[in-house]
């Protein structure tokens, strides 16, 4: 419990990325308010709702990519190494505390847009639909968060370089999706009905969110739901992949080599 308020406390120091980052999905927010063109409140909504997930997903693959790597290459995590807690807690603590702040955004996020769009359109989502958008993209955001904060300490575990961790972790995030259809595209040539296209390390996590999203359209009948399972079996086996590689790499790192 002691690792997991120390880690909140980092989060609520490092205010000044926060606020750019804050300040960025603010004018974002303004920008597609004010280029409306439908009446329908719900619809306004749902394209809101969009905009907090993309946000919400790129600073918590911010905050996961900086929460080992930045401590190993400034020195700091030998204060914590010299306390009397395994290495492994120390990396669920951090896990765990992105997990439980992301949520926080999502809430601050939807109540900023239900303010900006009564401002902007005079209108409110209905109560149901407001709701449902927020449990689909809860689900959205969790799966984001604990994949890839596990597959970003993984990372960190192997390289003192903040930035390069950062750099490739973004990269992941956004464009995995697309670099293994180019490559199944140009090499390898698996339907995209099967299971190899569709729960590959860098195809899971993507294919896992539109699962979810599915439910905005209420498609998730029966063989959706089975597909959803399956898949969400595979993203926690990466999940647990990447958190196992990332234990064995930092019990065994030197961390007085860091510079």
């Amino acid at each position: 419990m002691k690792l997991l308020i120390n880690e909140w406390r980092k989060y609520i120091k490092n205010t000044r990325s926060v606020s750019i980052i804050t300040t960025i999905f603010l004018l974002v927010l303004i920008f597609h308010f004010s280029s409306l063109d439908s009446e329908d409140s719900n619809e306004v909504f749902s394209f809101s709702i969009i905009i907090c997930y993309i946000f919400i997903k790129f600073i918590s693959i911010i905050y996961a990519s900086n929460i080992l790597s930045s401590e190993i290459s400034k020195g700091t995590i030998k204060f914590i190494l010299t306390r009397p807690y395994q290495r492994y807690k120390i990396l669920l603590a951090k896990i765990a505390a992105i997990t439980l702040l992301m949520p926080v955004f999502l809430i601050i996020s939807v109540i900023t847009c239900l303010l900006l769009q009564i401002l902007t359109t005079q209108h409110i989502p209905e109560f149901s639909i407001i709701i449902k958008y927020i449990g689909i993209y809860s689900l959205c955001i969790l799966a984001t968060i604990i994949f890839f904060t596990a597959f970003a300490l993984m990372l960190s575990s192997m390289f003192n370089s903040s930035p390069l961790v950062t750099g490739f972790c973004i990269v992941y995030g956004f464009f995995a999706d697309r670099l293994w259809e180019m490559i199944n595209y140009y090499n390898i040539h698996v339907p995209g009905d099967e299971w190899i296209y569709k729960l590959n390390p860098l195809y899971v996590n993507s294919y896992l969110i539109k699962l979810i999203s599915n439910t905005v359209n209420n498609t998730f009948d029966q063989p959706v739901q089975s597909e959803f399972f399956i898949t969400l079996a595979a993203n926690i086996a990466y999940v647990l992949i990447f958190f196992l590689i990332a234990i064995l790499i930092f019990r065994r790192r030197d961390i007085s080599l860091a510079s």
